[in-house]
């Protein structure tokens, strides 16, 4: 997948998917927080309710109190007494009152007190206007009831019972004439109210004419039927009510039949609430008026349930809520419904209220769908926005794949533009150093090939001379019998400097050492030409002849600034004939005095300039030994870069020449330099020829 893709598509998936994951959250906490809203005020509603059923409960009870301390309970007084109660109620019964006396004849002067019977009085099915009683009627109908209380106790005295009788008697007069006018002043009430109904009910029948005439016009029989039809209907209901004023008697005892009811006992009464009345009132509040989603319910104990209008019950009906209510299952789970329901414990009235949500939630998914598409079609526009971005990124990247597709091919000459100093252009840079830097790494990397294959041909070359040289040197050390001879070299690079080389005549021994200047070729041929000097050499000459004969040679073979030193000893018995050009000093080991002797001869190199040698003849006896050595041993430096010195090269010869034999003494010598030195090779050609009198032989053999 390419990189431009790839940008897209992460973008795409690192909107959309946090995008749908805020949407379905936010759809969901707020359908949640929606319910509980709805659960709140559905609770809010219920306890509202169950209040307003206690206080009609309650002013229910005070108003059959105040209709049982009646002295005079006729149907006037108790309409007027229960005021908007009087609706709750079909019918009131009031019981006599059981004396535990007999009654005295009344006294002359006194009424006759009144015959006690069972009274029931029918509730008509309008609604009186409200009586309130004054404050002396109460405190009036307070001392009636007290003095009636008093008048009931047992062993009371006929002067007593008398006296009490007489006061209820003035206190009842009183009230009968202030009920009498409040009476007067309720009937008036009565009958302006209903006066105002039939003005209603004239004012609906007119209103249903005019609506009647307005649509003759466009479909006069249809509307006509209609018309008709809601005019008898409205007729009928009129005349109900007319006939529910006219004849309350009748009408109560019908409803009584018809409705279910709750008894109330107050005192002496027992009324005969109307259910159905009750919930009625609770249900159709003023306040819910504007509240038109909620169903407020009602179920009593028998299972009836009770609604606002018969559209309200079906659809309670439908969704099932009254059977959970009834058999007590869980409302919390009516699919898109808040159902809360309350007991009232008194009464065994259950009052709820539920509210539908599914179409707030479907506005709400709806809302949230939309949302979505929204942001959608926004990221959509933000990915156009991405692709110009995406494509000046990318081809940037594709500029630097190019570049490393050339430089791949070996055009390590490629170079990026840096457009920028963002990423891309540190890239770029960086590219552009690489690919400099693999340039320069080429070069050398060819350089060091070429000086591999240069090294490679001078390495077999100095093999070649290494493997030539070494044939120049003796393949083995004389076997002597005045002398013990051993010899070391270790040389310093492939063709080293030093050479040794011994010639053995009849009349004695010659023995050289010498030290080419350098190292390599140069130093090798150096050697091939001493070698072939050296092998011209007889007893006639001296050794210092030799030398100045050698270096004549040399010159006149014009071999630039090569040089050689070198040392000849010439033995003869124990007489021992010395020549230098230019070596280190010859030490002399004395075996009787164990000290040793430092012959320096000091002459030039041969090949150089100057010709003066000279011989030094020395004498050895028994168990004396000779070190002939070149100057790499002497300047070997350690791993500090320190010289081994002269001083301690002797000093380390002192103490090797106590060796048993000459081979001994090169080991010896051989340990120091190691010690010195290390495994490492040596910074210069070191060469030993260790040469020990013997104590016995007087003559030389080959």
């Amino acid at each position: 997948m390419k990189i431009r893709t790839s940008l897209v598509l992460a973008c795409f998936l690192l909107s959309v998917v946090p995008l749908g994951v805020i949407v379905v959250y936010s759809y969901f906490s707020s359908r949640h927080a929606l319910q509980r809203a709805y659960h709140a005020e559905a609770v809010r509603m219920t306890a509202q309710l169950d209040r307003r059923l206690s206080t009609i409960r309650d002013e229910l009870q005070q108003r059959l109190a105040e209709v049982s301390a009646l002295p005079d309970p006729s149907e006037g007084n108790v309409l007027m007494t229960m005021g908007d109660a009087a609706s709750l109620v079909n019918s009131i019964e009031i019981n006599p009152v059981v004396r535990d006396v007999a009654p005295k004849p009344p006294t002359p002067g006194t009424p006759a007190a009144a015959p006690e019977h069972r009274m029931v009085i029918r509730i008509p099915r309008i609604r009186v206007p409200r009586f309130t009683m004054s404050q002396g009627q109460r405190q009036n109908l307070q001392s009636i009831s007290q003095l009636a209380g008093k008048l009931r106790a047992p062993g009371l005295t006929d002067e007593q019972r008398q006296e009490l009788q007489q006061q209820i008697g003035a206190v009842q007069a009183e009230f009968n004439k202030s009920m009498q006018e409040s009476q007067k002043e309720f009937a008036k009430s009565i009958a302006e109210s209903v006066k105002q109904r039939q003005e209603q009910r004239a004012e609906v029948i007119q209103q249903q004419r005019e609506a009647a005439r307005e649509a003759a016009d466009n479909q006069r029989d249809q509307a006509m039927e209609e018309a008709d039809r809601r005019r008898e209907k409205a007729q009928d209901e009129a005349d109900a009510r007319a006939d529910a004023s006219s004849n309350a008697s009748a009408d109560a005892q019908s409803s009584s039949s018809d409705e279910s009811g709750q008894e109330v006992n107050v005192g002496n009464l027992q009324a005969h609430v109307s259910t159905k009345r009750v919930v009625h009132r609770i249900l159709s509040s003023p306040e819910d008026a504007t509240e038109r989603d909620e169903i407020p319910f009602a179920i009593d104990r028998d299972g009836n349930v009770y609604t606002r209008n018969d559209s309200d019950l079906q659809t309670l009906q439908r969704v099932g809520i009254p059977q959970r209510v009834t058999k007590g299952q869980r409302l919390n789970d009516v699919p898109n419904w808040v159902v809360v329901a309350q007991q009232e414990p008194e009464s065994g009235l259950q009052v709820g209220v539920a509210r539908p949500v599914g179409e707030d939630l479907e506005e709400l998914r709806n809302t949230s769908a939309k949302n979505f598409g929204y942001g959608v079609a926004l990221i959509f526009v933000a990915l156009i926005g991405i692709v110009p971005v995406a494509n000046h990124i990318t081809g940037d990247i594709a500029l630097v794949t190019r570049g490393a597709e050339r430089i791949a091919h070996g055009d390590l000459t490629t170079r990026l533009p840096v457009r920028s100093n963002n990423e891309v252009g540190q890239l770029a840079t960086a590219f552009n150093r690489m690919a400099e830097d693999l340039s320069l790494q080429q070069q050398t990397i060819v350089e060091q090939e070429r000086a591999a294959i240069e090294y490679e041909r001078k390495s077999v070359e100095l093999e070649e001379a290494r493997r030539f040289q070494l044939s120049m040197l003796p393949k083995e050390v004389p076997q002597l019998d005045a002398y013990d001879i051993a010899v070391f070299t270790h040389t310093a690079a492939e063709v080293g400097g030093d050479y040794y080389d011994f010639h053995v005549e009849d009349g004695g021994m010659a023995l050289t050492i010498g030290d080419a200047t350098g190292h390599g070729a140069r130093a090798g041929t150096m050697v091939a030409v001493i070698k072939a000097l050296f092998a011209g050499y007889s007893d006639d000459a001296t050794p210092s002849q030799f030398l100045r004969d050698a270096g004549e040679k040399i010159r006149r073979m014009d071999l630039g600034r090569m040089a050689m030193a070198l040392s000849l000893a010439r033995f003869h018995g124990r007489s021992v004939t010395l020549a230098s050009a230019g070596m280190p000093p010859v030490y002399v080991h004395r075996h009787d005095r164990d000290a040793v002797e430092e012959i320096a001869i000091g002459a030039t190199p041969l090949g150089t300039i100057g010709d003066g040698y000279r011989d030094t003849r020395i004498d050895l006896a028994s168990g004396d030994t000779m070190l002939f050595l070149s100057d790499g041993f002497p300047e070997l430096m350690n791993a500090a870069g320190q010289q081994l010195g002269y001083p301690a090269a002797m000093e380390a010869f002192a103490a090797a020449a106590k060796a048993s034999d000459a081979n001994a003494v090169i080991a010896s010598l051989q340990n120091v330099a190691r010690n010195w030195h290390g495994e490492q090779p040596p910074n210069d050609d070191v060469t030993f020829v260790v040469v020990r009198a013997r104590e016995s032989a007087r003559s030389f053999s080959a």
